[in-house]
């Protein structure tokens, strides 16, 4: 159950639930489970009932599929703060349908499916933030697919790389990568030596300066200018990539 402050603060000031009254809060509260995995460790199988959803308190989770042909196919990577698997609640068949593997020590926050749905029914309005919620996250992924559809490797590492940038006040930005190359590479659909490529031909033509995790941008605009043909992604655009076999 939840037993820190720290934990509190976190569910309650979250979309999902900073809208319901605070018997309703109470309640989910009550109810929740706090879990914790080791690097790699399984969180959720493909086909796994799903009775709760997650809200990510520290590290990373990495959600994938298994193709037909047995390959891991990278559909996005959930940080802190974050909520996995609500979608389900309102599907017929409640079965996670990607894997869950901690990238590094995490921590989750769990929540029953079947109570959120009941204060749900009671609560019209709450519903309305949770549809707008949704709506945010539905767009985002329909941006993602329209950049690995229209976008060829070099553009989709550009519009990668603005939407890390947290502060758009300066045209200059300095970003770390927090994920190991491949896995940027997966959720960009490349393969990892196409993506060295990538970064190669933005070294070479002025646009980064790249030491180890470190990607320096000297002119955002000039970088959108050439490859994201006019589309810029909002500063807080997550840059999750559905995978696919495209390079």
């Amino acid at each position: 159950m939840v037993s820190t402050q720290e934990q509190r603060q976190l569910i309650l000031n979250h979309p999902l639930f900073s809208h319901f009254d605070e018997k309703a809060q109470e309640e989910l509260l009550a109810d929740a489970q706090v879990r914790e995995y080791p690097p790699q460790g399984l969180i959720q199988r493909q086909g796994d009932p799903a009775e709760r959803f997650y809200l990510v308190q520290s590290g990373k989770v990495k959600l994938y599929r298994i193709s037909a042909d047995g390959k891991e196919k990278v559909v996005e990577i959930i940080t802190a703060g974050n909520t996995f698997a609500e979608a389900i609640m309102f599907m017929q068949r409640s079965v996670f349908p990607v894997c869950a593997e901690a990238l590094e020590p995490v921590r989750l926050i769990g929540f029953s499916n079947k109570l959120m749905l009941r204060h749900l029914e009671q609560n019209p309005h709450t519903c309305l933030h949770l549809l707008g919620h949704m709506s945010v996250r539905l767009h985002q992924r329909l941006d993602e697919l329209e950049n690995l559809t229209l976008q060829n490797a070099t553009q989709r590492l550009a519009l990668y790389l603005v939407g890390q940038v947290r502060d758009r006040g300066t045209d200059s930005a300095e970003i770390e990568l927090l994920l190991p190359k491949s896995l940027i590479a997966a959720r960009l659909s490349i393969k990892p030596e196409t993506f060295s490529r990538a970064i190669a031909n933005l070294r070479e033509r002025g646009l980064i300066d790249s030491r180890a995790r470190i990607i320096r941008i000297p002119s955002i605009q000039r970088l959108l200018d050439e490859f994201a043909e006019g589309q810029t992604p909002a500063p807080e655009h997550r840059a999750g990539i559905i995978a696919s076999d495209n390079t």
